[in-house]
């Protein structure tokens, strides 16, 4: 198949097992209070039936349009393919928020190709705000593109909204430090607590820049391209990582004008 067509039936495939799973994901919170919940690994890491049952919902979706495809989920794991194509699929980004009904969690799948990591297509849903922001490689992001930063034509770090999480809890202890850090020079913090809600909403002007340390590929693959193809600089404190994700999971995203900045500042706290 052609490269270009190929990466438009991706993305559409994309479009549609993001949307299987949002479907199941709103379905549950209506039921909210018969869903049993689940510690991973400790109270602030939370499963619930509608996280399997919207990533069992996105596996359909690829297994029937994409069978030759492998698929790594965050509650399945991960199914062996037999293409260059793995899907990294996380069913519901933020499961804490959406488990006490509120608006920042989302559905997140992308397409990687396997033999260097690169990402392919990828689609973000925020079902509770009617949103899918999607994205292939070379192709753009459908949405507002980056930056906001107050709309200026150059971006200021003064100006700017930062979203942050906490990292892994061998992170934690650095949040106070890094919090400390950024307030100073940046317009003000956020802390939602969905790497993909923050990533979608860089690529879609709601936010400047987002640092997350600690995450895995399906917490962060979709929501990665749709910031590189909003024309936004991804990386980690090593550097800027073109194409895919930071193997560290520790992901800097940002309008390239502000990129550069923030690293310096985070570098101090975090290297």
């Amino acid at each position: 198949m052609h490269e270009s067509a190929e990466s438009e039936q991706l993305l559409e495939v994309a479009r549609l097992a993001a949307e299987a799973g949002a479907a199941v994901a709103l379905e549950w919170q209506r039921r909210a209070s018969s869903l049993d919940i689940e510690q991973k690994t400790g109270p602030r890491d939370l499963v619930s039936r509608a996280d399997r049952e919207a990533e069992d919902s996105i596996r359909s979706v690829l297994a029937r349009l994409r069978p030759d495809d492998g698929v790594l989920g965050e509650e399945g794991g991960t199914t062996p393919g037999v293409s260059d194509v793995e899907w990294a699929v996380d069913p519901i980004d933020g499961t804490t928020n959406y488990l006490y009904g509120r608006s920042d969690w989302a559905v997140s799948v992308a397409a990687v190709r396997r033999s260097d990591r690169r990402l392919l297509a990828g689609a973000v849903a925020e079902p509770m705000l009617g949103r899918l922001t999607m994205a292939r490689a070379g192709g753009g992001v459908s949405g507002t593109h980056i930056p906001t930063a107050a709309q200026a034509e150059s971006a200021s770090l003064h100006q700017a909204l930062i979203e942050v999480n906490f990292g892994r809890e061998d992170q934690k202890d650095r949040a106070g430090p890094m919090v400390n850090a950024l307030v100073p020079y940046v317009r003000d913090v956020r802390r939602g607590g969905s790497a993909a809600c923050a990533l979608a909403q860089v690529a879609t002007g709601r936010v400047d820049a987002v640092w997350a340390p600690g995450l895995q590929p399906w917490d962060c693959a979709a929501g990665v391209l749709l910031v590189l193809e909003a024309g936004g600089t991804v990386g980690d404190l090593s550097g800027p990582t073109p194409g895919t994700w930071p193997e560290s999971g520790d992901v800097l995203a940002a309008d390239p004008a502000l990129w550069a900045s923030l690293r310096e500042i985070l570098a101090a706290i975090y290297e």
